[in-house]
């Protein structure tokens, strides 16, 4: 039993230190949140509706996002990922295609620059979808690390 315990550990340094000897090894990062609904005024309060999920993975440079969505109050018409401090409104980083239906789902990469990774890890960037009813967004989750 001991023997065992210890080629077991053995294995597990083993695999560890060849892991991290490998020239431009690296984990895949993983971010989700669901997607809420986002009144952007007063008078758009009653009109969103609807809910998802988007999930991203982060390989290297290369952020793959994929989201669902479904009974939103109108057709969706562009998804944006946007930068800034959580709980508060940001620019557009990245336009996204999305499909023109009240319930579907998204997929994209794109590439980021090492200043934007450290911003996706410290949780700046959320996805926002656009409807024609709500063009000002109407579905709104934050990417969070995992």
């Amino acid at each position: 039993m001991n023997v065992e315990r210890g080629v077991s550990t053995l294995a597990c340094l083993v695999a560890t230190a060849t892991y991290a000897a490998v020239p431009g090894a690296q984990t895949v990062e993983r971010f989700k949140d669901r997607l809420s609904r986002l009144p952007v005024d007063r008078a758009t309060t009653s009109a969103v509706s609807g809910q998802g999920e988007v999930s991203a993975m982060l390989d290297g440079h290369e952020l793959t996002i994929t989201a669902t969505f479904e009974g939103m109050s109108s057709s969706a018409t562009v998804a944006h990922l946007h930068n800034a401090p959580r709980a508060r409104p940001g620019p557009v980083a990245f336009t996204i295609e999305v499909p023109p239906t009240t319930t579907g789902k998204i997929s994209n990469t794109i590439t980021l620059t090492d200043t934007q990774r450290e911003e996706l890890r410290g949780g700046r960037y959320y996805l926002q979808i656009h409807t024609e009813g709500n063009p000002g967004g109407e579905l709104r989750g934050w990417l969070l690390p995992q």
